[in-house]
C-alpha cells in the first residue's frame, strides 16, 4: 500500500513535469515506483472528478499497457506516462493528505466568489541613495546605468546586477531589493551568488564585492541562497538575532517577525550559524532563549521557491501565515484551536486562494469565509 510521503512525493514529481522540470533522477525514481507498486489507484479529490475510482485505474491500466508493449522504453513513451501521471495527480490544484481526518466532498459556497489571485514576481529596488524603482514587468535600464549600477532581466525573471562604476568611494555602496506581500523575486550578486526573496522579504547588499575582505549581506523575512565559492572572502548573512557564515553552501533563512522562531535549513555544503555547525538537511531554529539543531526534511522547506506549498504534519496556524504572505490576505481564526490542526501535502502556489481553502475544508472539520481580503477561519457547521 502507498504511504502518504510517498503520494506527495509523486505529486510533487508531477508538479515538477508541468514546470518543465524533470530531472533524469525523478524519471528513474517514477519508473521505480511503478514497477514495484502494479496498478494502485491513486486518491483523487472527489471535487474534482466524478467517479475518480474507475477513472484512475483506467488511465494506470493503459499506462500499465504501453510499458508491456513498449520495450525499451524511449524518452517519448515517458512523457506519455508522465502526461498520464498528471491528469491522475493534479485534476484541479492537486491533493492534501489530511492528518486524522476523513477527506468529504463537501465545501463552503462562500469561498467560491474570489477575485483573490495568487502572487507576482515583483520589487521594490531602493538605491544608495534613497530613491526606489518598481521591478516588474520593464525596468529603465538607462535610469539604473547612470546610477553605476547594470540590472539585466531574465525570462525568468531573475535579475542579474552588474557593478559598472569603477570609481574610487571611501564607503560601502548598498542596494536594497524588498518584496511586499504577494510577491517574490530572484537576482544574482555582482559574485555570482542566487538569491531568492519570498514575500515580504528584503535583502540589503552592496553594489560591489570589489577590495572586500567579507561578503556581507542583511536580510529580512525569508531568503534562499545559493553563495558562490570564495576561499579568500566569506559569505555572512546578518538577520535579526543571527549571523551565518559560508563559503559556498545552499541554504534557506525564514526570519519573519510573525513566525515565533527563526529557522536555519541547509541543503548542501555547511554554514557556521551564531558558532553552531549545520549537516545538509538539518535546521537551527533560533528562539528566545537558545538555539538548537534538528534534523529536517529540507525540500519542504524550500518548496516556495519553486512555486508550490509543502506541508508535513504543519499546524493550520502556520500555514495560514504562508497563504497570508503570498496572497496579501488577512487571517482570523473565530475558534483559536484550529490553529492547531494538522495538515501534510502538497499543491501549486500558482491558483486562487479558493481552491487552496477548498482543498483544506476537505477535513470536514475547519471552513472558511472569504469576505475581500480577509480570510475567516471557523469550525465547520
Amino acid at each position: 500500500m502507498m504511504g502518504t510521503k510517498d503520494k506527495v512525493r509523486l505529486q510533487e514529481i508531477a508538479h515538477k513535469y508541468l514546470q518543465g522540470k524533470l530531472s533524469q533522477e525523478d524519471k528513474m525514481e517514477f519508473d521505480h515506483w511503478f514497477n514495484q507498486i502494479p496498478v494502485e489507484p491513486i486518491e483523487v479529490s472527489p471535487l474534482y472528478a466524478k467517479q475518480e475510482d474507475a477513472h484512475r485505474k483506467a488511465i494506470l491500466k493503459r499506462i500499465k499497457k504501453e510499458v508491456e508493449t513498449s520495450r525499451p522504453r524511449t524518452l517519448k513513451m515517458w512523457r506519455n506516462i508522465a502526461a498520464a501521471m498528471v491528469i491522475i495527480l493534479t485534476i484541479g490544484i492537486g491533493l492534501l493528505f489530511l492528518k486524522h481526518q476523513q477527506i468529504s466532498p463537501k465545501s463552503t459556497a462562500k469561498i467560491m466568489q474570489d477575485g483573490t489571485m495568487p502572487g507576482k514576481n515583483m520589487a521594490t529596488l531602493t538605491l544608495s541613495g534613497g530613491r526606489k524603482l518598481v521591478l516588474s514587468n520593464t525596468i529603465d535600464e538607462k535610469l539604473l546605468k547612470e546610477t553605476g549600477v547594470e540590472v539585466q532581466k531574465a525570462e525568468n525573471g531573475q535579475l542579474i546586477y552588474k557593478q559598472i562604476d569603477h570609481q574610487h568611494t571611501d564607503h560601502l555602496i548598498y542596494n536594497t531589493l524588498t518584496t511586499s506581500r504577494g510577491q517574490q523575486y530572484q537576482l544574482i550578486l555582482p559574485d555570482g551568488s542566487h538569491i531568492w526573496l519570498n514575500s515580504g522579504s528584503s535583502v540589503k547588499f552592496p553594489v560591489s564585492f570589489a577590495g572586500l575582505k567579507e561578503r556581507k549581506v542583511f536580510i529580512t523575512g525569508e531568503v534562499y541562497f545559493e553563495v558562490s565559492k570564495d576561499q579568500q572572502r566569506p559569505f555572512r548573512v546578518i538577520s535579526e538575532g543571527q549571523q551565518v557564515t559560508v563559503h559556498g553552501t545552499h541554504f534557506n533563512i525564514n526570519g519573519y517577525q510573525d513566525e515565533p522562531e527563526s529557522k536555519t535549513t541547509l541543503l548542501e555544503g555547511s554554514v557556521d550559524i551564531n558558532g553552531t555547525l549545520l549537516k545538509p538537511n538539518q535546521q537551527a531554529v533560533l528562539g528566545k532563549d537558545e538555539l538548537k539543531v534538528i534534523p529536517v526534511d529540507a525540500e519542504n522547506v524550500i518548496a516556495w521557491k519553486d512555486g508550490y506549498f509543502r506541508f508535513s504534519d504543519e499546524s493550520l496556524e502556520s500555514i495560514m501565515r504562508k497563504v497570508s504572505r503570498w496572497y496579501d490576505v488577512d487571517v482570523v481564526f473565530e475558534d483559536p484551536s484550529l490553529k492547531n490542526t494538522e495538515f501534510g501535502g502538497v499543491m501549486t502556489k500558482y491558483t486562487k486562494v479558493s481552491k487552496v481553502l477548498e482543498m483544506l475544508e476537505l477535513t470536514g472539520e475547519v471552513s472558511f469565509d472569504l469576505k475581500g481580503k480577509k480570510i475567516i477561519v471557523k469550525n465547520k457547521n
